[in-house]
């Protein structure tokens, strides 16, 4: 099963997913540091740093991003580590009720 990647979510998945600027910019920062079991763990200080936007911003973006299933929280963080979330895979998207077939 292929998972979310910057492709897919340029070829439409951001809409597919509705999600706001912010949050489609978390999710493309998650898939750019996932690993090949598609794992990402960059805190949330890291990755409004690169974006240049607020924490609080990418906190909100998150919660939003498990809510609409393109994230799942793999490993909750703790103190002094960054919480571990694995993208989803298309396929399983478009088993959604009320999703759109992902873009091949």
């Amino acid at each position: 099963m292929a998972r979310i990647t910057t492709r897919w979510l340029a070829q439409g998945g951001l809409r597919k997913l509705g999600l706001s600027t912010h949050e489609g910019w978390v999710l493309v920062a998650l898939v750019e540091r996932a690993d090949r079991d598609g794992i990402a763990w960059p805190s949330q200080y890291t990755i409004a740093a690169d974006l240049g936007i607020a924490r609080s911003t990418v906190q909100l973006a998150l919660t939003r991003l498990v809510e609409v299933g393109a994230i799942v929280e793999h490993e909750p963080g703790r103190q002094g580590r960054s919480a571990r979330y694995r993208i989803t895979n298309v396929a399983q998207l478009d088993r959604r009720p009320g999703q759109l077939a992902a873009v091949n």
